[in-house]
């Protein structure tokens, strides 16, 4: 199914075609933009009908400094899974990241994470 068809059929099921507001194609070139993609890596990203952009919108939602599927980034993720991602006890991470943070932020003592 093409891009443009998707959406199509997108706006029969989601209010605007997207779940997110700041991704909509009306916002950009209705009935033009390439919605969906089907694969994305450092700044560039292919759409459904194999179209090649260079993405200077939103990367994804906000800023992505480092590219879509960094391979660093990407080993990293797939070490966290294969450890295992949900279980009962916490993981030692949070406390390495708060005790970066906390430098980060000189002024702050403690760390909270919050949703």
């Amino acid at each position: 199914m093409t891009g443009q068809k998707l959406y199509r059929k997108a706006r029969t099921r989601i209010p605007g075609g997207t779940q997110l507001l700041s991704k909509r194609p009306e916002m950009f070139l209705p009935e033009r933009w390439p919605s969906y993609y089907s694969k994305a890596s450092g700044a560039e990203i292919w759409d459904l009908d194999g179209n090649r952009y260079i993405d200077m919108s939103h990367n994804g939602v906000g800023s992505c400094i480092l590219g879509y599927a960094d391979p660093d980034v990407d080993a990293a993720v797939h070490a966290a899974i294969d450890g295992g991602s949900m279980a009962t006890l916490n993981c030692r991470e949070e406390v390495d990241l708060a005790d970066l943070l906390c430098e980060l932020h000189s002024s702050a003592e403690m760390v909270r994470y919050a949703r």
